[in-house]
């Protein structure tokens, strides 16, 4: 590919009547500041102020845009460097646009570096602002599509004295040609994560930096502004002066979320298993439990976590940050992701020269996510559990383009499996505005059904629900009617089945009953040894039982469901 060796410069000039807070450039990479405020900062805290324009919120309904959503770039900040590896940018201007905070003074030099170290300096270019750090993250707003279906971007009170970065999002916002809308409130993008279905997870770092705001007060102005109405604020299990979600937690799909193990022997073990089971107890946008990742980390200090929630995720690569610390973390880490996240090319970074990793500031602290302007966007909650139909399982969603453009003819559609059969597809109807409907015709009692949806508008621009479509679809069983003759009979009192299947030995047993009772729950070896067993009570409708094993090895088991009616099994496979 040809090298440019100029950037497109974005000149726009602000008055800041802050200035005097702003940090003195002393030429060391980020300014020499770290995650953890300066005594000078503190003293500092006492008197901030903010230069940001508070508005009325936007017009709803708004919802919040994610991270794993499609982007068009990624913002990140040259500060005497870039907080960053060359092989991160590279591949980063590889996937999408990479914009550069930068000062005008700095430019050349960044340009130099990017040249030199082989990024695709023809999808960069370079917002010109004053800077105080590199942690974009951090102090740059998030992501929303108003009433209108148009991306807008939120801003808020950057939780440091950092005059020059408080101001980036106004810069960015006027780069972008996209609406701005200042929410009175202190926070930072390191402890906020959100699910693209109105959902949104922080520590209480956001209760303790607004003292002056009730809790009610806090979750109003998230409403209102990013259009939040489940705001889960969670103890901050890693125990750090940071205070960050994102130093032990991520979101990786509405339905999935990624939490961090540490050894039974760290003073916050209990703190991190709380975590993990909350969410795997608390039900996702899509009405079930989330499914939970849990990497290994050596520990929840500063110095000996690695950062591994600390990734990026842009469009369908995954940045890991690498530990350092174990081969065998890093590797284990990196495998998880991918098990969690079928279809993404996931890679690790080591950091370099003087931008270290830590276990409270790492990667996804230094980069942020610009949403795609032109997204074509999907909003569908998926079918699962048992589905019991005698007429097909309707497949619903709302298919808009955030540019306004019309949807290409005979999408979306609806691409679906049976088992392990062959792919099949049914052009969803146009029912109403915005509005689409396909139906999968009945299946036979015990079906597995697998299935996404797949959209396209008159430019050419795809998208999947589920994300990344054939890769790791939807799927629901089929319950009730036979269409035809099964070779053995379901009894219809009583069905279940575990999710996921295959699993590391922590599922869902999902039961469905017309009578209440007790159930004994048995694994079995395939040589007949139990290796689980446990009482359960079952009501007249859907039950949940979550189950977690220990010590199993890889292999095939069978769960055993046994009531006062009859005996119920099913394989079960450990990975």
């Amino acid at each position: 590919m040809k090298k440019h060796y100029s950037l497109l410069v974005i000149s726009l000039i602000t008055i800041n009547f802050v200035q005097l807070f702003a940090q003195i450039d002393n030429g060391l990479p980020n300014n020499g500041l770290t995650h953890k405020m300066s005594e000078s900062e503190k003293l500092l805290m006492n008197n901030k102020k903010t230069n940001l324009l508070f508005t009325n919120p936007p017009v709803g309904p708004v919802r919040n845009i994610a991270e794993f959503e499609p982007s068009e770039a990624v913002i990140i900040a040259y500060k005497n460097g870039f907080g960053l590896p060359f092989s991160l940018i590279k591949d980063m201007s590889n996937t999408g646009k990479v914009i550069i905070a930068a000062s005008s003074s700095n430019q050349t030099t960044a340009l130099n570096l990017l040249n030199s170290n082989g990024v695709n300096t023809a999808n960069c270019s370079f917002l010109t602002t004053l800077l105080d750090s590199w942690w974009t993250r951090d102090y740059t707003g998030w992501f929303i599509a108003d009433s209108s279906n148009h991306v807008a971007v939120v801003d808020f009170t950057y939780n440091r004295p950092r005059p020059n970065d408080d101001a980036v999002t106004t810069l960015e916002a006027n780069y972008l040609g996209i609406t701005m809308y200042g929410m009175d409130i202190v926070h930072t993008g390191g402890n906020y994560m959100c699910d693209g279905y109105n959902g949104a997870i922080s520590t209480v770092l956001v209760e303790e930096e607004n003292t002056s705001l009730t809790t009610s007060q806090i979750e109003q102005k998230i409403l209102d502004y990013l259009g939040i109405n489940n705001y889960l604020i969670r103890p901050d299990a890693q125990g750090e002066y940071i205070e960050h979600i994102d130093c032990w937690a991520k979101t990786l799909a509405p339905d999935k979320i990624l939490v961090d193990s540490v050894p039974a022997t760290d003073a916050r073990y209990s703190q991190y298993e709380a975590a993990a089971a909350y969410f795997a107890s608390t039900n996702c946008a899509y009405g079930y439990p989330y499914k939970v990742y849990r990497p290994l980390i050596s520990g929840s200090s500063e110095t000996n976590a690695e950062p591994y929630s600390n990734s990026f995720i842009f469009n369908n690569k995954v940045y890991v940050p690498m530990g350092g610390y174990s081969a065998v973390h890093d590797t284990a880490a990196l495998q998880c992701y991918r098990k969690a996240m079928p279809g993404y090319v996931v890679k690790g970074y080591n950091s370099s020269g003087g931008a270290a990793w830590y276990g409270t500031d790492a990667l996804h602290c230094r980069t942020h996510e610009i949403a795609d302007r032109a997204m074509l966007y999907i909003e569908h909650f998926p079918l699962f559990g048992l589905i019991n139909s005698t007429t097909g399982y309707d497949i619903n969603a709302k298919v808009v383009s955030y540019a306004n453009h019309n949807i290409a003819s005979n999408y979306p559609m609806v691409i679906y499996k049976i088992n392990q059969g062959q792919c099949d597809s049914l052009t969803m109807a146009n029912i109403s505005y915005l509005s689409y409907r396909a139906t999968i015709p009945v299946q036979n009692a015990g079906d597995t059904i697998y299935y996404y949806i797949k959209a396209k508008d008159v430019t050419g621009k795809l998208a999947y629900h589920a994300l990344m479509g054939q890769a790791d679809p939807h799927f629901f069983i089929a319950d009730g009617t036979q269409v035809e003759t099964p070779e053995n009979k379901i009894n219809s009192e009583f069905s279940f089945f575990t999710y996921p299947n295959p699993s590391n030995g922590n599922f869902v047993l999902f039961l469905k009953s017309n009578y209440l009772g007790n159930a004994l729950i048995q694994i079995f070896n395939i040589t007949g040894e139990i290796v689980y067993s446990e009482n359960f009570k079952i009501v007249n409708g859907n039950s949940m039982k979550k189950i977690t094993t220990n010590n199993l090895t890889q292999g095939v088991y069978i769960i055993e469901v046994k009531t006062k009616f009859d005996v119920f099994e099913k394989k079960l496979i450990i990975e």
